[in-house]
């Protein structure tokens, strides 16, 4: 863990070798949604940057990442398997983001649950791949990888295969203690979704494919795999196309999965997943008491010198890099190392919070007073500890609280004055609840921040009227931008400031159209939950599509359907709602 000097933001720093430095220096900058990002790759570095337990192999550089704290997948998944729909549309959003290292020609080499961040601070949409946060996985890496090939892409593939299934069933397709053991497991098929209650033939199909022993018939290919679940989420009874014919290659006994591996490959590979520490830095057989002595003794003189140092190596180190500083542990809130391959930051995760008392002391004491390098830094250091929820320090009446609650809800002025939102949480006719609300935002917050979902409905060919309206001539049309998303939005306020309100409840529809009561709650209880709203916002839009393709007479005021200017402004909604949920 280190302070970047240049902007005082906690970043995590890694030791590598030069090869691996030229890869990741492909990735330098490269931000995605579902990616950390590589802050910079620095080739020359003093070793008086680091602590002196830190070696600093001859070549090597140091590289400087984006800090994500979270939870990462496979401690998500302690908590049981990811419904198919949800995994499927994880999977498509981590296919995405190796796209966009593969397109630089970068290998990530370490995909798993462990380097797969279920909630990301900062991100509001889930998951988020970290890059090396971890050491390869076995069952994660296919068996030419496992005999000592060198990386490739199709290992990635591999690994996205291997993590749906983690995902579906909650374990890893293969399990072995030993390299030639899991090498004689990949020679069969990893047991059925339904034997863990999942029936999906299609996923079925697709996973057997991506996961096949022989090379020469497995689906390798980045594109395909995309294109396979794409097709599964539009019709998940469908199965995929027939798989292409064998590619020519050897068949030689090098080329077969039972054979044995070769004699203790270095290439990092962990073998038994439990073998590592757990997400939350701590091994699985290490008692309480024995971690307190191993980590947090050895650990104090380095701080108390690291922290003498930091002046003197302000003048060594190049201009902006981080300078390492040991960062506070966050219980039960893991940071996440994107790094952690090169070496673990566990020590001074553990006995930073216990010292920076004593250095601030010690620094003071000997200088007479703080020198301002030490004492940024020992201010960051503490600065970016994650927010952990508690109760205000002033308590408020709740009508302020709900209030306040619902207009954080919207853009900055987009309300008169302090209205008064109780009708939100008790108005028992939730449609009109939702229009009433909706319609209170002003007209002018609109027109300044309207502009580029506009343009998208006008590009689209649609007309001026339903780009401003969307209700024939409606004002509240006009100003939420939402249309038909003013039915969940409003549920997920009610959901998230009105505790203990009523179930809200929406008129019946003739037809066999999905009810949309049913998925406009549905949206608001999974908005409590911190899990992924794409499955069941697609729900809704095939909900209120069914209305009008089958010219139901629905009874609500939007007289078309969803539009992509009105899910643009949703999906804005929803991340407003995710900090506001992120802050409670």
């Amino acid at each position: 863990m280190a302070i970047e000097v240049s902007s005082g933001r906690l970043v995590v720093v890694a030791i590598c070798e030069s090869a691996r430095l030229r890869s990741l220096a492909a990735a330098r900058g490269l931000t995605h949604r579902h990616l950390s990002t590589i802050i910079d790759v620095v080739r020359d570095i003093p070793a008086a940057s680091f602590p002196d337990r830190v070696r600093v192999p001859e070549g090597a550089g140091a590289v400087v990442a984006e800090h994500l704290p979270g939870i990462t997948l496979r401690k998500a998944l302690d908590d049981g398997p990811i419904h198919a729909a949800k995994a499927v549309a994880w999977t498509l959003r981590l296919a995405d983001a190796v796209q966009a290292l593969h397109a630089l020609g970068v290998v990530h080499g370490a995909l798993s649950p462990r380097s797969v961040l279920a909630g990301a601070e900062g991100r509001p949409i889930a998951p988020v791949l970290s890059q090396l946060m971890v050491p390869p996985v076995g069952p994660f890496c296919p068996p030419e990888r496992l005999r000592g090939a060198a990386e490739a892409q199709s290992d990635d593939v591999w690994a996205l295969y291997a993590t749906l299934y983690a995902m579906l069933t909650g374990k890893a397709p293969f399990a072995a203690a030993t390299r030639d053991a899991l090498l004689r497991a990949m020679g069969s098929r990893p047991q059925p979704l339904s034997t863990f209650g999942v029936e999906e033939a299609a996923l079925q199909e697709i996973i057997a494919r991506g996961l096949a022993s022989e090379r020469r018939v497995r689906a390798s290919d980045l594109s395909e795999l995309v294109q396979i679940l794409d097709g599964w989420e539009r019709n998940p009874r469908m199965l995929p196309p027939p798989a292409p014919p064998p590619r020519p290659g050897a068949t030689g006994l090098g080329n077969t999965v039972t054979g044995a591996a070769s004699d203790g490959p270095d290439d990092e590979i962990v073998i038994d997943d439990s073998a590592l520490p757990d997400d939350q830095g701590r091994g699985a057989d290490v008692p309480d008491d024995e971690l307190a002595t191993m980590l947090v003794r050895p650990a104090m003189a380095a701080l108390m010198q690291a922290s003498m140092a930091q002046a003197s190596a302000a003048s060594a180190t190049p201009t902006g890099m981080a300078q390492p500083v040991p960062a506070p542990a966050a219980p039960k809130r893991p940071s996440i190392n994107p790094f952690a391959r090169k070496g673990n930051p566990v020590p001074w995760l553990v006995a930073a919070a216990l010292l920076v008392g004593t250095i601030l002391v010690f620094t003071l004491g000997s200088r007479g007073g703080p020198a301002p390098e030490a004492t940024v830094a020992a201010q960051q250091t503490v600065a970016p500890a994650p927010r952990t929820a508690g109760k205000p320090a002033i308590t408020q009446d709740p009508e302020t609280l709900r209030d306040e609650c619902v207009t954080a809800h919207f853009a900055v002025d987009s309300f008169d004055g302090s209205p008064n939102f109780a009708f939100v949480c008790e108005e028992p006719n939730f449609r009109e609840a939702a229009e009433r609300l909706h319609a209170m935002v002003k007209r002018t917050v609109i027109a300044d921040a309207g502009n580029d979902a506009a343009a998208t409905d006008v590009d689209a060919g649609l007309p001026l009227e339903v780009v401003r309206g969307g209700r024939g001539g409606n004002a509240g049309a006009a100003s939420s931008r939402l249309g038909w998303y003013e039915l969940p939005a409003a549920a997920i306020i009610r959901k998230t400031c009105c505790p203990g309100a009523d179930p809200i409840v929406l008129h019946e529809t003739p037809g066999s159209c999905e009810k949309l009561e049913s998925v406009v709650r549905r949206l608001a209880d999974d908005s409590a939950k911190s899990v992924d709203l794409a499955p069941v916002a697609r729900s809704f839009d095939k909900a209120v599509g069914c209305l009008f393709a089958q010219r139901i007479r629905h009874g609500y005021a939007y007289e078309r359907p969803p539009t992509a200017a009105n899910r643009a402004h949703f999906q804005q909604f929803l991340s407003r709602a995710a900090i506001i949920s992120a802050r409670r």
